[in-house]
């Protein structure tokens, strides 16, 4: 890499991308051999991807070498230090996050070995799966902390391990939204060498995607997936632009831990590997096709039977469907009541288009969503940003404004002379909305992060025409996605940082009180950990309604002091 900027972040991205592989794929393989989750994980990840950092900087570095890699400890220092700072002082205050995300960190931390150990049962006098509603959080818990994919937990819980501080496991979300933006960065200075400051702010608009930062402070885990895939799609240019085994690894890592973040995530993966596959088959004179095949192939083995036999071989053994609870047979459905009314009768394409061009709401059935007219924003929208998992248009109320710009430069791009030189963007998009089309819940941005990316990559395929229409159009593009990008953000910390200190302020009441704490965790067992941690005794009993009883912020926890 001739480009210094370009050099640099590739290697602090890869750096950062290849430790959290590593942590992932030795947890993996102790889970094989029968040994719990260790915090030596995280030391052998830190090894591995210093010892990485040092080869890359032997290979794309002519000069100056140590002052390369020293440079490279420094900025790894600073991303890290700013990420634990922001996970160690922020709670978690989502519903999935403080249920069953944290239940199954907590469980694996405490030596659950899922691929040796007995399954999680359910407890005794809780009702089926089948019975749950919107109304009652129920011991459900077990099929999901079983049966899904393990990619996050593992980290999660190796980081709890390491520090005995739940929240700090956060940190990953940080870390993958750091290497997504200096791997893009990359890609982006390697396309585009003269346009430095154009360069960081679509680097920063990509990694600063709407449905990542809204849960980069929470234990969701789509956040992390929309991550992994921009930063698949920046390495496979970067691979199209020069093939090094380097920047091969980095992808297969990349694909690696995708696919362990949920079962979609697994068909997403396939896709883009597929997507890159026909495009080297292409473009590239089918001169590296061969070892990319199997590079690929090796990566699927090791992904499947290696670090995802919990739960796609575990699953498929027990359940006969490896996305079992979700397919096959006994196939649980969690869909009808999170939709808004109307929807399970409509095609996905059709939700989706309402979803993108209607008012900003966290509704589910009976409510139905509200058309808009685009480009209008309203405080009530910005409002609901609070949550990690805004279901109706939850990129937020400019985005279906800028869907509209988007199409409108596609058309021309096609039917105008610029094809040729747009196509890897123009490939990459359409490999991307093929990955949100097969999601039969692709109107939830949450399940499709990545389709923030393709107006993206749309503005980046016009940046250098110099006719009028594409470079204005472009930019107006951009000006609407940084608007949009900048108020949902914006309404989601500050949501966030007024319900944290609130929760910190009930935390610090309980404790200066001086009695005892009785409390009615009602499944939402991050309490328990938060109590723990602040110090905090308690007795664990059911409390009735008729107790002078009252409510932990954010959950469905209840106490009473006496």
């Amino acid at each position: 890499m001739n480009n210094r900027t370009a050099a640099y972040s590739f290697l602090l991205g890869t750096a950062l991308l290849l430790f959290m592989a590593t942590i992932v794929l030795s947890t993996s393989v102790l889970f094989l051999f029968g040994v719990s989750v260790t915090a030596a994980s995280f030391w052998i990840g830190l090894v591995a991807a210093l010892a990485a950092m040092g080869a890359m900087v032997s290979v794309f570095v002519s000069s100056r070498r140590r002052a390369w890699f020293f440079s490279l400890l420094a900025g790894l220092a600073i991303v890290s230090g700013i990420s634990y700072f922001i996970s160690a002082n922020t709670f978690d205050l989502s519903f999935d996050g403080q249920t069953y995300h944290q239940e199954a960190i907590v469980k694996i931390t405490n030596g659950w070995n899922p691929v040796h150990d007995q399954p999680i049962l359910k407890p005794s006098g809780s009702k089926e799966v089948e019975e749950m509603d919107n109304r009652e959080v129920l011991s459900a818990f077990h099929l999901w902390i079983n049966h899904y994919a393990k990619g996050p937990w593992m980290l999660d819980a190796v980081m709890y391990k390491l520090t005995g501080q739940i929240e700090v496991s956060k940190i990953f979300n940080l870390l993958l939204i750091a290497s997504s933006f200096f791997l893009t960065l990359a890609a982006i200075r390697t396309a585009f060498p003269e346009k430095k400051g154009a360069a960081i702010a679509f680097a920063l608009l990509a990694a600063f995607n709407p449905a990542v930062i809204t849960q980069s402070t929470s234990f969701y885990i789509d956040g992390q997936l929309g991550s992994l895939v921009l930063i698949i799609c920046a390495l496979g240019y970067l691979l199209y632009k020069r093939y090094h085994a380097w920047t091969l690894l980095a992808l297969c890592a990349a694909l690696m831990l995708l696919a362990q973040i949920k079962f979609t995530a697994l068909g997403y993966a396939g896709l883009l590997g597929l997507a890159i596959l026909v495009l080297f088959f292409f473009y590239d004179r089918r001169q590296h096709i061969k070892s990319m095949l199997v590079w690929l192939s090796i990566s699927l083995v090791i992904t499947v039977v290696v670090v995802g036999y919990n739960p796609y071989v575990t699953n498929t053994l027990a359940k006969g469907h490896p996305f079992y609870p979700l397919a096959g047979k006994g196939a649980v459905d969690i869909m009808t009541s999170n939709s808004p009314h109307g929807f399970k009768d409509n095609t996905n394409v059709e939700n989706l288009a309402i979803s993108l061009f209607s008012k900003s709401e966290n509704i589910a059935t009976p409510h139905s969503p509200t058309w808009k007219v685009p480009f209008t924003v309203t405080l009530k929208e910005l409002a609901v940003f609070y949550s990690p998992d805004v279901r109706v248009a939850g990129f937020g109320p400019l985005f279906g404004g800028a869907v509209i710009v988007t199409c409108l430069i596609l058309v021309a791009l096609l039917l105008g002379t610029h094809r040729k030189k747009a196509a890897p963007f123009l490939w990459i998009s359409l490999a991307l909305f093929v990955t949100v089309l097969i999601n039969p819940e692709s109107w939830w941005a949450r399940y499709v992060p990545q389709l923030w990316l393709i107006p993206l990559l749309i503005a980046l395929a016009v940046w250098d025409v110099q006719k009028s229409f594409f470079r204005h159009a472009g930019k107006v593009l951009v000006v609407i996605l940084l608007a949009n990008m900048v108020l949902v953000n914006a309404s989601h910390i500050i949501g966030q940082s007024g319900a944290n200190a609130l929760v910190k302020k009930q935390l610090k009441e309980i404790k200066a009180s001086n009695k005892t704490l009785v409390v009615d965790f009602h499944h939402f067992n991050a309490v328990k950990v938060r109590l723990q941690e602040a110090g905090i005794p308690f007795v664990e009993q059911k409390l009735d309604k008729g107790e002078d009883v009252k409510g932990f912020m954010t959950t469905r926890a209840v106490y009473l002091l006496k």
